[in-house]
């Protein structure tokens, strides 16, 4: 018997998967067969269940679909998540790495903030962090991470970019003095207040943050493939070290290597904000990560937070 898949949006019509019917892929290869060969990727399967849509990742709704209602939808023009990732991490080694040259170029002295001296050395420090962190981002993008879905919506790619090329690429107008809004005194006296003052001891953190960040995402790939070698499609935490603390530790250690990288920085504004509007999306990922776990491990600070 025949299994009806009904169609949610106008340009795609309803299809009859045939009998035979037993995976995912067929069933996406026979609805874009019957719908002008639309690519398979652009089409998300789901089944109601109590009432909801609950998207097809697997082959095993097939095994049984007796009375199952089927319902396509087409979700727009994809895009690997890959690539998006190497995409979005390329834009702050770029914008960087032109800002930071033009910065050092005597003939565009005259554009540097004229009520703050230019500081070569916090410059240069500055730079090199912002490339070394999305250097080591793309590495793991293109050699490390795993990603549950192939694709996602093309026009995604600008809306997650803006994070990285905008937010981030800001930054850079401090190699030329901006954003600045504290003196340096005032910045070494709160420094000095809250014992911060060690320059080295800032960028050891910074440092080992980032180490801490590539364990974290090279634990969970091995746990991932783990998981996979026993057949082991769903998602379930780790359940040791930091795992039992943390319940993302790689957005914990990316919360601090920024920390540290904007007190390196001297508290400039546009770090300050990228600081808060990254600690914040991860907060909220952290928490959605909780609430499907079904734990109630912490975000950033032990007990706390």
């Amino acid at each position: 018997m025949s299994v009806k898949v009904t169609s949610r949006s106008k340009s795609l019509k309803d299809v009859e998967l045939p009998q035979e019917t037993s995976s995912l892929a067929a069933a996406l290869k026979e609805i874009s067969s019957k719908n002008k060969n639309i690519k398979t990727n652009r089409i998300r399967l789901t089944i109601l269940k109590e009432n909801k849509q609950i998207p097809i990742t697997s082959d095993h709704a097939f095994e049984d679909l007796s009375g199952a209602k089927l319902f396509a939808k087409d979700i727009g023009p994809q895009i690997g998540w890959r690539l998006v990732f190497c995409l979005e991490y390329l834009g702050p080694i770029i914008i960087h790495s032109l800002v930071y040259y033009l910065s050092t170029r005597p003939e565009l002295a005259k554009f540097h903030c004229k009520s703050r001296p230019y500081n070569p050395f916090i410059t240069k420090v500055a730079y090199i962090l912002v490339v070394a962190h999305y250097v080591k981002r793309e590495l793991e993008s293109l050699f490390l991470h795993k990603f549950a879905q192939s694709t996602m919506p093309f026009f995604n790619l600008f809306k997650n970019s803006f994070h990285y090329w905008v937010l981030n690429g800001a930054i850079s107008l401090g190699y030329f003095g901006y954003g600045f809004l504290l003196k340096d005194i005032t910045v070494f006296r709160i420094y000095s207040a809250f014992k911060l003052d060690n320059f080295s001891l800032i960028l050891a953190l910074f440092i080992a943050s980032e180490f801490w960040n590539f364990w974290t995402h090279l634990k969970l790939r091995l746990w991932g493939d783990a998981q996979k070698a026993q057949g082991i499609t769903q998602r379930v935490p780790l359940e040791n070290g930091l795992f039992k603390i943390f319940v993302a530790p790689n957005y914990t250690f990316e919360v601090l290597a920024w920390t540290a990288f904007t007190l390196l920085f001297k508290l400039n504004i546009f770090a300050v904000i990228f600081l808060f509007v990254s600690t914040a999306q991860l907060y909220l990922w952290a928490a959605k990560k909780n609430k499907k776990y079904g734990t109630n491990r912490a975000f950033l600070i032990p007990f706390v937070f």
